[in-house]
């Protein structure tokens, strides 16, 4: 696993706190918009969560780990299931609460929840796990502990692909400097995020490279020099179909279920 830090911010906030003012901006930057239904219909992880996700029904809990706006349990609300939705930012889960009253939206850390032993049918926490310095397992063991017998885990983490493997090879990998800045996430290869699933009790079913475009425009950017905007996305866009996802994706998916 690669750490990747960024510029520190406030000391006098503990790890919890820093993540909830960092999430509350991320969330208030994004249009509403983004709760469109084909928005993410359109999207790899749903592909994913309708092949390895229960059959819908009025008792088949699901849990969105990091919901942001809310825009998966929407979804899934209308898909038939019963979901909830878990978020550390403190004004989003409010604004939520007021906006769906008859939805189920909780603020609290995805490390320890307030959730009963074998509650859910599905969990799905797309680029969350990763955000805690002492590593993922402490999401990996709650998510088991939530999950029911046979339950299904769906989960999204940064993948450390070859573009960033040749950044660091020229560059050295990044290391964490006290006085300047702080931790912020880790991305993993795809036998590191198997063996996250297993360590954490899971049986690996699935795990695949997504977002190839993103990764393409990230490369554009670093190998190239080509500025972010209108020429990276088009040439990212114009590559992707011909790029091998397992070099350039930008995320990985994985799927694991209880035993």
């Amino acid at each position: 696993m690669r750490a990747d830090y960024s510029t520190k911010s406030d000391p006098s906030l503990n790890e919890e706190d820093r993540l909830d003012n960092h999430w509350t901006k991320n969330w208030n930057k994004i249009d509403n918009q983004r709760r469109a239904q084909w928005r993410i219909k359109v999207r790899p992880e749903y592909k994913v969560v309708r092949k390895y996700a229960p059959p819908p029904g009025e008792n088949i809990r699901v849990l969105d780990g990091g919901c942001g706006l809310g825009e998966w349990c929407i979804l899934l609300k209308d898909l038939g299931y019963e979901p909830y939705g878990l978020d550390l930012s403190t004004p989003t889960v409010q604004e939520l609460r007021s906006e769906f009253p008859d939805m189920h939206f909780v603020r609290e850390d995805i490390r320890k929840t307030s959730f009963e032993d074998n509650f859910f049918d599905l969990y799905i926490s797309w680029g969350t796990f990763e955000h805690f310095e002492n590593g993922l397992q402490d999401c990996f063991e709650e998510a088991y502990r939530v999950l029911k017998p046979g339950g299904t885990l769906i989960i999204s983490v940064p993948f450390y692909n070859h573009r960033l493997r040749e950044i660091d090879e020229k560059n050295g990998v990044p290391v964490k400097d006290e006085a300047v800045n702080e931790f912020y996430q880790w991305r993993l290869e795809p036998d590191e995020l198997a063996n996250q699933f297993k360590i954490g009790g899971f049986d690996t079913k699935h795990i695949e490279p997504i977002y190839t475009r993103e990764g393409l425009n990230r490369h554009m950017h670093h190998a190239y020099g080509v500025p972010y905007g209108k020429l990276s996305r088009l040439s990212a866009l114009a590559l992707s179909p011909f790029a091998d996802p397992h070099k350039y994706a930008h995320m990985l998916i994985g799927v694991g279920q209880k035993v």
